[in-house]
């Protein structure tokens, strides 16, 4: 009996630091930001407080609960000139997170998508060639896994998650920063 629990523990432990081994962090906030805008002779920091009137109608437009009212946006300036805002979210996946960085361009489209840390498994890790598909996007109703955006097949979760995600932050943008600029 014993050689056995001392197997189990052995695959235990393999099993353990192998799906853990990918857990990685592959851009720092400030590297994100400096690549979100590279022309930028400046980054603002713009902090969102949504009232709950705001919420209310950031979770209807975006078709998805918000789980804080609290949003930070980093607005990318040249001069005078607004280069865009980008977000950084942190979101639940399966068991672990992922943490991605949405780029807005002024006019409310989506500039891009990056991924800066992901912590499941490399395969439900979305491929560069998924994420460009954002680019020029906007908060409508082709903005969401099987219409507009293909699934990530085995890694469904991944790409709702992170769709789910985008929907939000441009509903915020909508609803609470738009109107400010």
């Amino acid at each position: 009996m014993n050689r056995i629990a001392v197997l189990l523990s052995v695959v235990l432990n393999l099993f353990v630091s192998s799906t853990n081994s990918f857990s990685q962090v592959f851009m720092t906030k400030d590297r994100a930001l400096k690549l979100a805008f590279p022309d930028a002779d400046q980054i603002d920091k713009k902090t969102v407080f949504l009232s709950d009137e705001q919420a209310k109608k950031v979770e209807s437009i975006a078709r998805s609960q918000i789980d804080s009212k609290l949003y930070i946006f980093y607005v990318g300036k040249k001069g005078d000139k607004t280069l865009g805002y980008a977000v950084i979210d942190t979101h639940q996946l399966r068991t672990k997170t992922e943490t991605v960085m949405v780029i807005i361009n002024p006019d409310g489209t989506l500039k891009e998508v990056e991924i800066l840390a992901f912590f499941e498994p490399p395969e439900h890790m979305p491929t560069q060639r998924w994420m460009q598909q954002f680019g020029g996007k906007t908060l409508d109703d082709s903005l969401w896994v099987g219409r507009g955006i293909p699934n990530i097949t085995g890694a469904t979760i991944t790409s709702n998650a992170l769709v789910k995600a985008i929907r939000r932050i441009m509903a915020v943008y909508n609803v609470a920063v738009k109107g400010d600029q």
